[in-house]
């Protein structure tokens, strides 16, 4: 089963606040579970997965301390619990080598930030249409 929020991977404080704001912004958003790191993520999806209950979607910053986007993706993509969770790439950085490396670690979508806020409302509300509202997650098997 999953639960109705977005699991936002994110170090920057302010790039997390606008994800927020943006999301507020919808009708009915989904509930926003913001992590500071990789390892503050993994040990939140762990926590979870003993309960089976998982967001609907995970957007991961590529490049985080501790434990980056990519090797968060790894760990999800390995685990049987978690490796049908959605995961979306969403970083600064529109360099090529990157957006392939996050494809080939597994992520269904690779996002870049925008720099205006209306850009990352039009994002944000185009995530929850798709991932959220439209989307139809594999069933987990109990």
């Amino acid at each position: 089963m999953y639960a109705n929020q977005i699991l936002l991977a994110e170090d920057d404080s302010t790039d997390a606040e606008f994800f927020q704001r943006a999301l507020r912004r919808l009708d009915s958003p989904p509930e926003l579970v913001w992590c500071k790191n990789g390892l503050e993520a993994l040990e939140g999806l762990s926590d979870v997965t003993n309960s089976k209950l998982l967001p609907r979607l995970a957007i991961l910053d590529i490049k985080m301390p501790g434990m980056s986007g990519l090797e968060l993706l790894a760990k999800l993509k390995s685990d049987e619990r978690t490796k049908n969770l959605p995961v979306i790439i969403m970083s600064s950085s529109d360099e090529p080598q990157d957006i392939a490396m996050a494809y080939d670690y597994g992520a269904n979508g690779y996002l870049v930030k925008p720099n205006r806020f209306q850009d990352l409302r039009e994002l944000v509300n185009s995530i929850n249409s798709f991932w959220i509202k439209t989307n139809r997650l594999r069933p987990m098997v109990m």
